[in-house]
């Protein structure tokens, strides 16, 4: 997939990008790597879709989708629809994407959680390309739970079954053969409003885009190695974000009642008092991951293996944590309770009958322990794993390891964007693109780190690029090298203070 971006913070040039399996950001501290990663989960994860969708339902967009209204309309006046999504998906789906893109710069304040930031002159707009024929095939197998709502005498069914590519709509409201669309409409908000039969079969339409592009897109920011050390449980974490600032509103309406008894100096104290910043949504998004994994019961945990029995690959992501454990953490990774619990954390076992809570390991387990569980517990393929600087509190061998580790999620389906400073990730990245090519693989496999085939990419899975000086540039050309001056730069310069130091 390809896109291009303009004027998103520092970065004022346009940038062309192919998101590829395994797409590399590098580049100095303050480029705008990390704004750019987030920008693309806000656009092509939940927090675009459900803004768009919703603002698409309100009317509060300028243009709209002809086959999607005229199934609305169809259910208004008869009772039933049918969209053929996979047309609508063929037509549409590269302007849906573009549309939520173009909607987003209103609402991507909220998304960074700042009130300083300005993205009205933000530019994106985005080419499914060869990701296309992809996308229209998982447009024909998604199959969710059917939606049905009912209330008073009315009830609405929407329904999308696997390997068929329509979406069929049923409403009853009790009353046959009624023909007049007021009249019927009059019906339906008795029980189910028109406005909600717009809203749940634009959601639905929205969502099947969306998860045919990426099924999830999970983000692990740079604050995951503190927010793994808390503990979870429905009483302090709402399903997106934690609830500080309801907290806080709250202590803002003690002071302000105290102020209303005449305590004039509280009203002063209440402002200058911090408030808690409610997260953005990238940091909310990811404890939101991790509320759902101390969630898991034994019974979502069966269902989990049984997942594993039916799909090979749900198998293989569990085994990839497994070898993330053993062969880069040299320890597990687990749950101290079997049943949700407020007392519920996270255990490493460096070692037998040893286990250690969470708060006191090592920074490296508690960078990577979030990737075990999410590799164990929800990962899906087609997922968009987002990590930023994952290369973060390890030693330079574990770096090497990781990127190998890395490549294997891609090999096993899953696509990966990440953000680095790493200068050995990057030089084995072109080592792992170099051995995908190389004849007798099972004799260079034990030269690596991990020692698994399966880390070896080739390079049309991968694009590396570096940003820098407002600018956004592909750093890896067409014989594999990748260009990483921006680190190089520095070690150049180190050796030249270096040899000047001795000659003087």
């Amino acid at each position: 997939m390809k896109i291009t971006i303009r004027n998103l913070g520092v970065l004022t040039e346009e940038a062309h990008i192919d998101l590829k399996p395994l797409t590399v950001l590098i580049g100095p501290n303050n480029a705008g790597k990390t704004w750019l990663a987030y920008t693309l989960a806000g656009i092509l994860g939940p927090f675009g879709s459900i803004e768009y969708a919703q603002a698409y339902a309100d009317k509060k967009v300028p243009d709209i989708y002809e086959p999607l209204e005229s199934a609305i309309k169809r259910v208004f006046t008869k009772g039933n629809a049918v969209i053929d999504l996979h047309r609508f998906a063929d037509e549409y789906g590269e302007r849906y994407f573009n549309d939520i893109a173009q909607y987003i710069r209103s609402r991507m304040n909220r998304f960074f959680c700042t009130q300083l930031a300005h993205f009205e002159t933000m530019d994106v707009s985005l080419s499914l390309g060869e990701t296309k024929t992809d996308f229209l095939d998982r447009i024909t197998m998604y199959s969710p739970r059917p939606v049905r709502v009912a209330k008073g005498v009315g009830a609405l069914t929407i329904r999308k079954n696997r390997y068929d590519n329509k979406v069929s709509v049923v409403t009853a409201t009790g009353v046959e053969g009624i023909e007049d669309a007021e009249e019927r409409e009059e019906q339906l908000e008795e029980g189910i409003s028109s406005q909600e039969i717009r809203e749940r079969l634009i959601s639905f339409v929205s969502t099947a885009l969306r998860r045919s592009l990426y099924t999830q897109v999970r983000v692990f920011p740079t604050e995951r190695t503190f927010l793994v050390t808390a503990r979870f449980s429905r009483r302090l974490l709402a399903p997106e974000r934690m609830q500080l600032s309801k907290i806080n509103e709250r202590l803002i309406e003690t002071l302000d009642a105290l102020v209303k008894e005449e305590l004039g100096g509280i009203r002063a104290l209440a402002d200058s008092m911090p408030v808690a910043r409610e997260l953005s949504d990238p940091v909310g998004s990811f404890l939101g991951m991790l509320n759902a994994i101390f969630s898991k019961r034994s019974e979502d945990i069966k269902a989990r293996e049984e997942q594993t029995r039916k799909d090979p690959r749900i198998r293989k992501y569990i085994e990839l944590a497994e070898i993330l454990e053993d062969q880069i953490l040299e320890g597990g990774v687990s749950l101290s309770t079997p049943e949700p619990d407020p007392r519920r954390e996270v255990l490493f076992q460096p070692a037998a009958h040893v286990n250690l809570e969470i708060p006191i390991v090592s920074s490296m387990v508690k960078e990577l322990s979030p990737l075990v569980l999410y590799l164990r517990h929800l990962a899906m393929p087609g997922e968009l794993v987002i990590i930023d600087e994952p290369e973060m509190n390890l030693h330079p061998a574990a770096q090497v390891k990781i990127i190998e580790f890395l490549a294997m999620l891609v090999n096993a389906g899953l696509h990966v964007l990440i953000t680095t400073h790493s200068t050995y990730m990057i030089d084995h990245l072109s080592n792992l693109m170099e051995a995908a090519k190389h004849a007798n693989q099972d004799e260079i496999v034990e030269k690596f780190l991990l020692e698994q085939k399966e880390s070896f990419i080739p390079q049309d899975k991968v694009s590396v690029y570096l940003v820098e000086k407002g600018k956004v540039k592909n750093a890896l050309d067409p014989a594999g090298v990748i260009d990483w001056r921006t680190f190089s730069d520095v070690t150049r310069l180190v050796d030249r203070i270096h040899f000047e130091l001795l000659e003087g």
